[in-house]
């Protein structure tokens, strides 16, 4: 794996599945304060550096009137960028 590979990177390449970016994203709706997400078997997310990068998400998140779906929606469209650690 390359240094900084982003999620969408590794899925393409089979290094992910898109099981793992959908147990992702619904791991980070979940409980969004989380510090490391674990993405797939070997790789994690930084959720600080994440949100702190995608404002409009970390908000849609915080908001007690966003539906699940909303939040699942803005998670996915931006998590496919998201640069990765390997664990």
């Amino acid at each position: 794996m390359a240094p900084n590979e982003t999620i969408d990177e590794l899925l393409r390449q089979g290094s992910l599945t898109q099981l793992d970016v959908d147990a992702a994203v619904d791991a980070a709706a979940a409980d969004p304060s989380v510090g490391r997400l674990n993405v797939g078997a070997a790789h994690a997310l930084n959720m600080i550096a994440f949100l702190r990068s995608h404002s409009f998400v970390a908000k849609t998140l915080r908001d007690p009137e966003a539906s699940e779906g909303l939040k699942k929606a803005a998670l996915r469209k931006v998590i496919l960028k998201a640069r990765v650690e390997k664990r």
